[in-house]
């Protein structure tokens, strides 16, 4: 029924429906991004968000950006020393300005990004609709998470337009704040001058490594990435060891009641089958192949990271839209994204928190629709089919 809300094909004799319009989908992206942020004023929920903006301060002053400040907020950071950077102008503003242009900030981004996508305009209204469960968890928590999709979207997308020297800075960016970015250096495969691309990798580096230096010494700098590492050790061990690991990993682990199994054992296979479609050298100038990629490329890092967090599934759920508006079978389409969009409002947490928290099963249960999604990706990628089928979509798109 979704897909047929938002993607029937309109009567040229009639003008398109309002919902069907992408200012639409942006005038409701912005309005839950407002109204989280209201929320946020009215009962003085600024944590997330005094983690960020205090990051700026502690470059300037040499302070460890890593350390817990009980004055200030609650939690630690655990974005890289460039992030201080990057949230600068945010900070600069009184906090309740500040905050409101953050999450704007994040909100524009991302909505920009998806509208780069190599698709029609009723797709990416379909995958801003999609996007909408997220989003709100997203805005909620005041996090970079909008932010970080939006660099992996640009990471394909401006490369897929042979603008290497920026498809290189999203993936750079996107890696010194979060790690998840590194994901991107996938889309490699499909530069059309890849030694160029490698030079403006090294290039953006060095950059992005070095600008916090214009703040602070070389040597806090240098510090930094040391206790950045120690930070994201130190956060895993805590999320495996104290059940607040909801990837894929944790929701296996809990599933088998095997707290014990390794990182090491389910990134090494996880890493294989993402690895599986790069074997069809044929397929790497196919436009659907290469959106496949990009679906797994947001799925991947989210499922397979213990510090994933229930308003990181902003970035997977980019993947799952765009698996979606791809999706040749309905039966798939029909099952898949109703499930995974009922577990995505996590209900078990939201009804009844204390049962939840103290069952982490019922935490970790988000990324397995998640996990379907990507396994159903990689098999499309690796088929043989998939030139035929994305020549017979061309067609369909035709006689539409």
């Amino acid at each position: 029924m979704l897909n047929h809300f938002l993607t029937s094909a309109p009567d040229t004799s009639q003008r398109t429906k309002f919902y069907q319009d992408n200012r639409f989908v942006l005038f409701l992206w912005v309005l839950i991004t407002l109204i989280f942020v209201i929320d946020s004023w009215a009962t003085h929920r600024y944590n997330n968000y005094l983690i960020f903006e205090n990051t700026f301060r502690n470059l300037l002053q040499e302070k460890s950006l890593y350390a817990w400040y009980p004055a200030y907020h609650e939690d630690a950071n655990h974005y890289g020393p460039i992030f201080s950077v990057l949230i600068a102008p945010f900070a600069l503003l009184p906090n309740w300005i500040g905050l409101l242009f953050w999450n704007l900030f994040n909100c524009f981004l991302l909505f920009k990004a998806v509208q780069t996508l190599p698709l029609s305009e009723d797709k990416k209204v379909m995958i801003g609709y999609i996007a909408i469960p997220c989003l709100i968890e997203s805005m909620l928590n005041q996090q970079f998470n909008a932010g970080a999709a939006a660099l992996m979207i640009l990471s394909y997308t401006q490369i897929n337009k042979d603008k290497g020297i920026w498809s290189a800075f999203c993936i750079v960016l996107g890696t010194f704040i979060k790690l998840y970015g590194i994901v991107g250096l996938a889309f490699f495969f499909f530069a059309r001058r890849k030694p160029v691309f490698v030079l403006w990798l090294i290039m953006w580096s060095i950059v992005i490594f070095l600008l916090p230096m214009l703040f602070a010494s070389p040597d806090f700098v240098a510090q930094s990435y040391i206790d950045w590492k120690n930070s994201l050790i130190g956060k895993n061990m805590l999320n495996v060891s104290g059940g607040g690991d909801i990837s894929i990993m944790g929701f296996f682990r809990q599933l088998l009641n095997q707290p014990g199994i390794s990182n090491f054992l389910f990134l090494t296979i996880g890493s294989l089958v993402f690895m599986l479609p790069f074997s069809r050298t044929v397929s790497f100038s196919k436009a659907r192949f290469q959106l496949m990629i990009l679906s797994s490329v947001m799925l991947f890092p989210v499922l397979f990271s213990t510090g994933a967090e229930d308003c990181t599934f902003i970035i997977s759920i980019m993947g799952v839209g765009i698996w979606y508006v791809k999706e040749n079978n309905k039966v798939m389409k029909k099952i898949l994204l109703p499930v995974l969009l009922i577990i995505t409002c996590n209900f078990p947490l939201l009804l009844f928190p204390s049962f939840a928290k103290a069952h982490p099963l019922w935490l970790a249960i988000i990324s397995f629709p998640y996990f379907l999604v990507w396994l159903r990706v990689i098999n499309i990628a690796t088929r043989d089919r998939l030139a035929h089928e994305e020549e017979t979509e061309k067609l369909t798109a035709l006689v539409d």
